[in-house]
């Protein structure tokens, strides 16, 4: 049985390996330098790397023409690793606009097949990623999605689920006795993503004591109102992706200074820098990999490397992992959801055939400003 591993940390290398029992074979092994990267023109339609095997990258552009926040980022993500790990410069990435809604995608996937293109990846907003998923499967190329989790024939999503790794963090807490569970989370979190993770917890064997929604401003004075709510608990799960988590932080040490903290994956990793996050448990991927990687992404991009930029990369890796074991024939739905998975920037994870993606993830604690493993991240599947 082998596993394709989508990076390699140590020596600041990133590459795809193919893993057996007997032997391993190295996927990318010389990677770019440290080179600053310009970014691209987001104006006009962009094409990244020289190969023949095109990766069709769906993305919506916002009002103002130019792809920005996560689309930015999985687009300047999915850029690096094709820089990075296509050596033999087998593939390329065309970046293709969806702004316009369902109504632009019949033409968007008939020209990604007048090029053979061997995959899409996507995010974009749900109804349009819905309408590529519907489209039909023998006439498109497989979709990995990176948006909102939708279902089809030929589809897999690849998002990074904010609740899974607040449920996995919070169930060693429970696991410790501490089952009494405050969540506090920003004001535009999903209800269902607010139902899986009160369902998660209960799970566990943990209540929800209360849900303190937040945002950027007044966060102390909502943390003073909220005290008899954070009496009540026994730990508190943080959850959040922007600036304003440190701010909570800070008036909940503030407030309940004894009170123990889950946060999660797609905290900005500023935050681990506050004196605020000491000790707090978060459920991530190898913050190593990310570090590697991401220390090339922000001399690249001039800003922080994200969860999505992370997302962006690994399914560029993945694919041109599979490319270069098997070549550009070979992106089918079966090499996707190889049983034994993949490694990457975001951690050991697989594709299953109905569509979803299994994540293993580490146990990590807060401390001097960095990552420090509690309970190791699973080697295999």
């Amino acid at each position: 049985m082998s596993v394709v591993r989508l990076l390699k940390v140590g020596a600041l290398v990133a590459g795809v390996m193919a893993l057996s029992s007997c032997e391993t074979e190295t996927i990318g092994a010389k990677m770019a330098n440290d080179k600053a990267l310009k970014p691209p023109p987001t104006a006009v339609e962009e094409t990244f790397g020289r190969g023949s095997t095109e990766i069709t990258l769906l993305l919506a552009k916002s009002q103002s023409g130019y792809y920005e926040g996560v689309s930015k980022d999985i687009r300047d993500g999915a850029a690096l690793a094709i820089r990075e790990l296509d050596e033999a410069g087998a593939m390329k990435i065309k970046v293709v606009d969806v702004a316009a809604g369902p109504s632009s995608v019949p033409a968007a996937i008939s020209a990604a097949n007048s090029r053979s293109s061997g995959l899409l990846l996507s995010f974009a907003p749900q109804a349009t990623i819905s309408a590529i998923a519907a489209s039909a499967p023998d006439q498109r190329p497989p979709l990995v999605n990176l948006g909102p989790a939708v279902s089809g024939a030929k589809v897999f999503n690849f998002g990074f689920d904010e609740v899974s790794s607040a449920a996995r963090g919070v169930r060693r807490v429970i696991a410790g006795g501490q089952k009494k569970i405050v969540v506090l989370a920003p004001a535009n979190l999903g209800v269902s993503e607010e139902a899986g993770l009160k369902s998660a917890i209960g799970q566990a064997g943990g209540t929800v004591t209360g849900v303190i929604r937040y945002d950027a401003g007044a966060v102390s004075d909502l943390l003073a109102r909220s005290k008899p709510m954070l009496d009540a608990a026994n730990a508190a799960v943080v959850m959040g992706d922007g600036n304003a988590v440190g701010a909570v932080l800070r008036a909940l040490r503030a407030t309940s200074a004894s009170l123990p903290v889950v946060g999660t994956s797609h905290w900005p990793t500023s935050v681990y820098g506050d004196p605020s996050a000491a000790n707090v448990l978060i459920a991530t991927a190898d913050p190593d990999a990310m570090r590697t990687v991401g220390a090339r992404y922000e001399a690249a991009y001039k800003r922080p490397f994200s969860i999505h930029a992370a997302l962006g990369y690994d399914s560029i890796a993945m694919t041109a992992g599979i490319v270069r074991s098997a070549g550009s024939a070979v992106i089918t739905s079966e090499a996707l959801t190889s049983k034994t998975g993949f490694r990457g920037v975001t951690g050991l994870f697989r594709l299953t055939p109905n569509g979803a993606i299994e994540r293993r993830l580490g146990i990590y604690k807060v401390e001097g400003g960095r990552l420090v493993s509690v309970e190791a991240t699973a080697e295999s599947f």
